[in-house]
């Protein structure tokens, strides 16, 4: 399962660029759309980019 830490969480937006598909920004911070396919290989991309390692 993949989530974001609000409280690490800057909005930067990388990880919606990386993978659109799964991530969001909602209320200035990053989060996993409802019903996303996580298992998408730009999950991964987006973990790696997030600058405040907030995606786990």
């Amino acid at each position: 399962m993949v989530s974001v830490n609000k409280s690490k969480c800057i909005g930067c937006g990388s990880c919606v660029s990386a993978c659109s598909g799964v991530f969001e920004i909602k209320d200035g911070k990053a989060q996993v759309k409802a019903g996303a396919d996580t298992k998408k290989p730009c999950v991964k991309e987006a973990k790696n980019i997030c600058p405040v390692d907030a995606i786990s």
